[in-house]
């Protein structure tokens, strides 16, 4: 727990009712479990269940304290009916068909929608907000989504098409952005106010809260981890964190070596997953197999991924002088513990001053596959107020 989240309980609980804050929705989800420690502590147990029971809540919530958290992807599109404790009680997920135009997707979220909504036995009409975590840089102040490759997009207001369509608040936000913020105030950092939270998939991305509050930089790309340079060979753009530390990047590099290696294990996987005719690339779970099964040339690999991602971040730390660290995405959760243990072994040993590393806290994700949709719900509420 972060040593300035019980100063920011008294700071939280100070503001008049009816007042909002930027800050409010970390008071609300993050911050009860430490005023009732505190209060256990000073013997005022007779405080400590009303500190950590929200006024909105009763025996039965009323239908309008809902939200819809999405998390919109290339592939597939993942949707939640949130409660404003972060609690789901309807969710829906479909392929998001990006090929088939904008107006095929914002269709299709729109069913999405209504599935998750029946899923949860609620009508979309009884939502009061919906927030949108979406690829690639997002004006998050006009809801629009500046460019997303994977999507074919370029400057949709998707916020102001949904508002419109749907006649409720829409909040739209970059997707690592709004996991992160998950992260921060239902997840593995809830209590803290700042934290870096790095996702290691088929991409690097990252999301930066910082003073309880997502941090995207005056361009709106801040957390574009994966897009940072590590070696440079005088070409623009040229090795990449993507290129060392994704999966994408990582089996780029066992192909080349497994060429050379017939006998490794990770070459008879592939060729397996190749000969079964599976479609796309391998993914986490094969890389896994091979790392869990102690063969030499993944173990090498992906050793040195996890040490390059421990240098990225220490960097990070070193500028920011940030003490907690989440790491999440499909490498992250396929790989486990050891992996996680390698990129924390090496920030600690890169950070600078060196002093400060023992501070230095390394989670792994709490909400997993969630983090999105969670995330986009909880900024949301935040937005509403």
């Amino acid at each position: 727990m972060c040593p300035s989240t019980a100063a920011s309980c008294v700071r939280y609980s100070s503001m008049r009712p009816g007042a909002t804050s930027k800050r409010a929705s970390l008071a609300t989800w993050a911050t009860c479990a430490v005023v009732r420690a505190a209060v256990l502590e000073w013997g005022l147990s007779g405080m400590a269940d009303e500190c950590t029971k929200p006024r909105y809540l009763g025996a039965s919530m009323a239908k309008s304290e809902l939200a819809i958290g999405i998390d919109l992807g290339g592939t597939n599109m993942s949707v939640g009916v949130v409660d404003r404790r972060g609690r789901v009680v309807g969710r829906a997920k479909k392929k998001t068909k990006a090929q088939e135009g904008r107006d095929v997707v914002i269709d299709r979220l729109v069913m999405t929608m209504e599935a998750a909504c029946e899923a949860g036995n609620v009508k979309l009409a009884d939502i009061r907000t919906v927030g949108i975590g979406a690829p690639g840089p997002v004006d998050s102040e006009r809801g629009v989504v500046i460019t997303a490759g994977n999507l074919g997009w370029k400057n949709v207001p998707l916020g102001e098409i949904l508002r419109k369509r749907l006649g409720i608040p829409v909040t739209v936000d970059n997707d690592a952005n709004v996991a992160a913020w998950g992260e921060a105030t239902v997840g593995a950092g809830e209590g803290c106010e700042s934290l870096l939270a790095v996702w290691v998939g088929t991409g690097v991305g990252a999301g930066i809260v910082m003073g309880g509050k997502i941090w995207r930089g005056d361009l709106f790309t801040a957390g574009e981890f994966g897009h940072v340079i590590m070696y440079s060979n005088g070409q623009p753009g040229s090795r990449k964190v993507e290129e060392f530390c994704s999966r994408t990047g990582i089996v780029r590099s066992l192909r080349t070596l497994a060429g050379l290696n017939p006998e490794s294990l990770f070459h008879k996987i592939l060729a397996r997953h190749e000969a079964d005719g599976k479609a796309g690339p391998l993914g986490s779970s094969g890389i896994a197999e091979c790392y869990n099964a102690n063969d030499p040339l993944v173990r090498e690999v992906v050793d040195s991924s996890a040490e390059l991602l421990g240098i990225g971040i220490a960097n990070w730390i070193t500028m920011a002088s940030m003490r907690t660290v989440i790491l999440g995405g499909g490498i992250t959760e396929a790989l486990g513990k050891p992996y996680a243990d390698r990129v924390e072994d090496s920030i600690r040993r890169h950070v600078f001053p060196s002093a400060i590393a023992p501070k230095v806290s390394v989670r792994v994700t709490k909400l997993k596959d969630d983090a999105g949709v969670l995330g986009a719900a909880m900024l949301a509420w935040d937005a509403l107020g």
